[in-house]
């Protein structure tokens, strides 16, 4: 009884020690570390613990090191997994673990399971002029993943406010036009023309279950990383906060009090 009072005391003071600086972010891209990806490693190194791992580290070990795992191709496609590496995410997401796809890392939500459909591709573009967003809903506000974000007015977001993170182009990414998803919860709808409001038809912000895990997809227009995009201070924020809420979902997530005591939300669960 008493150990299960002090773990539930711990929980709470640790809580907030889970999502910033703190958090260690493993980075893949294998594609091109090109004008779409750049700054989305840069962004990450600056932002967490971020570490850049490469095809040989795609293992359910090394990934059991990160908190989270950041997924983004946006330059070109890195080819098709091997049949461990997709072992690898799914054993890692199962046990409890946290994975964001952005940009072509949709392509492998498909063979990891995640969906029936192929995922529809497209990009890189630098520059065409249309601006997209989020549209935010009940679930975008009960996530927290609002921190920092401004509505088209500039003032904090509310539900059905719209918020835009791309001002132009696009990165070599995916979607799942139109509603052949079938597991993808969306957490926040899309806007862009030509459709104006897409609503949830193309699965472009929000994750599936795996296990005890969560894989996060960002996709379609709005991980637009390139120099371009004006509004990749909202891209960066959104993503941060994307970030974060899946650290404080993922069982790997390294969790500290005063700096001092320093586990994983899995080690102290098997507390209870």
């Amino acid at each position: 009884m008493l150990r299960k009072l002090f773990v539930t005391i711990l929980l709470i003071t640790i809580f907030i020690r889970v999502g910033d600086s703190s958090t260690k972010v493993g980075f893949i891209t294998l594609g091109e570390n090109g004008a779409f990806t750049k700054l989305a490693l840069g962004f990450a190194k600056d932002t967490f613990q971020t570490q850049q791992l490469k095809r040989g580290d795609l293992k359910s070990g090394t990934f059991k090191d990160y908190g989270v795992i950041w997924w983004h191709d946006g330059d070109t496609d890195g080819g098709d997994l091997k049949d461990a590496e997709i072992n690898a995410f799914m054993d890692y997401a199962k046990a409890g673990g946290a994975i964001l796809l952005t940009g072509w890392a949709i392509r492998s939500a498909t063979p990891m399971g995640l969906e029936d459909a192929v995922a529809r591709q497209f990009g890189p573009q630098e520059s065409d002029g249309i601006a997209v967003g989020i549209t935010v809903t009940k679930k975008t506000k009960e996530l927290k993943l609002l921190t920092g974000l401004k509505n088209l007015k500039g003032n904090p977001p509310g539900v059905d406010d719209r918020v835009q993170v791309n001002s132009t182009g696009y990165p070599k990414s995916g979607d799942y036009y139109d509603k052949i998803w079938k597991n993808f919860i969306t957490v926040a709808n899309a806007w862009g023309p030509p459709a104006n409001d897409w609503t949830d038809r193309i699965a472009a912000f929000g994750y599936w279950k795996a296990g005890s895990g969560k894989v996060f997809n960002m996709n379609w227009r709005l991980p637009n990383y390139h120099k371009n995009n004006k509004d990749i201070n909202q891209l960066y924020q959104l993503t941060k906060n994307v970030i974060e809420w899946l650290a404080s979902e993922s069982e790997f997530a390294a969790v500290s009090w005063r700096s001092k005591i320093t586990t994983s939300w899995g080690e102290i669960k098997s507390l209870y």
